[in-house]
């Protein structure tokens, strides 16, 4: 039945895998291991289903080796989405009670665009990139500010990617 459902209309899957450091995961509740979500894309793969995968830049303890290793982790998978996302902290969250409590510093655009000039340029040029940045309810916004401003994200990495002459996948299996 399910392969008869994809062979007649687009049927997707959206994975919200963020890291591949399985720390990090437990902290951040996402309920399953790496090991997991490698199964889950297998299962989804053998029947013909599209991933779509969710990767978070800024996220707390993790430095740019976790987003390296998130980056060759997501590639070593046969993936057709990507969203990328910056960590931002709202309201009400065990994020903010970190950031009150000094023990977690939110990223700056800076280091957000560079990260994400790494993730694309290592990232399988065969997958689609689906967005760049999240929106964060701007009534439960608490840090960053610049992420409420989604041009500041769209034309700075516009601005890189062209001065640089960087484009997708230009690093991958480099």
């Amino acid at each position: 039945l399910l392969s008869e459902f994809t062979d007649k209309y687009y049927v997707s899957v959206e994975l919200g895998f963020q890291t591949s450091n399985d720390e990090t995961g437990i902290l951040l509740n996402r309920g399953y291991t790496s090991s997991d979500f490698t199964t889950a894309v297998k299962l989804l793969n053998k029947y013909n289903i599209d991933v779509i995968t969710h990767i978070m830049i800024g996220l707390p303890n993790e430095d740019k080796k976790d987003i390296e290793n998130t980056v060759k982790f997501v590639n070593s998978h046969k993936i057709q989405g990507l969203k990328i996302h910056s960590t931002y902290i709202i309201s009400n969250t065990k994020l903010e009670d970190m950031y009150k409590n000094n023990e977690y510093s939110p990223i700056s655009l800076e280091y957000y665009l560079d990260s994400l000039c790494y993730v694309l340029t290592h990232i399988n040029p065969n997958i689609i990139i689906h967005r760049i940045s999240g929106d964060a309810p701007k009534d439960l916004l608490v840090a960053p500010s610049w992420n409420s401003h989604k041009k500041l994200v769209l034309n700075g990495i516009d601005k890189i990617l062209r001065e640089k002459d960087l484009y997708q996948g230009m690093y991958f299996n480099k």
